[in-house]
């Protein structure tokens, strides 16, 4: 049966039920007021807050693998990794102390977006990296698919201190 593009059951048009939010869950009617909230949001939070509150999640992240290691180390047989057992090092270097310093100083007034994103791919690449390399060597097995690992995590590393340099050029023209 043919339809038109109106809703109809039986031949009369079906009307939608009003969807009536509270005030506080309401969308922004436009684009702009979206950015314009999102922005006001944002500039609440201060970095040296946002970087105080990303040491608290990289730490976590690093105890997080500790754990991880100790447990799969358990269920291993008595075979152990040492790539697995540095694994915490990666976050714990990589994220808990650059921005710790960072929201310790006032060395950036803020971090791009894009530098930020980069920084934290290339910390998950690396650790992801110490995971599959210490999980091979359990297992007994050699892989050459590890040095990919670090080499993907460095690039995403040095794109990261790139993009931010070049945010901060564009910023002090």
């Amino acid at each position: 049966m043919y339809t038109s593009g109106i809703n109809q059951v039986n031949g009369v048009p079906r009307q939608r039920p009003a969807v009536v939010r509270p005030v506080s869950q309401q969308r922004p009617a436009a684009t702009g007021q979206w950015a314009a909230q999102r922005t006001a949001q944002r500039t609440a939070q201060t970095f040296h807050q946002r970087c105080a509150k990303i040491t608290g999640i990289y730490a976590g992240i690093a105890a997080f693998c500790v754990v991880f290691c100790l447990i799969y180390e358990q269920f291993s047989f008595g075979e152990h990794s040492d790539a697995m057992r540095r694994m915490f090092l990666v976050p714990l270097l990589g994220g808990v102390l650059p921005f710790a310093l960072l929201a310790a100083s006032d060395l950036l007034s803020g971090l791009s977006r894009v530098a930020f994103n980069l920084w934290n791919s290339g910390i998950a690449v690396l650790v992801s990296g110490c995971l599959i390399t210490g999980i091979i060597e359990i297992s007994g097995r050699v892989s050459d698919y590890s040095l990919y690992y670090w080499i993907a995590g460095g690039v995403f590393l040095a794109a990261a201190v790139v993009a931010q340099t070049v945010s901060l050029l564009a910023v002090s023209r």
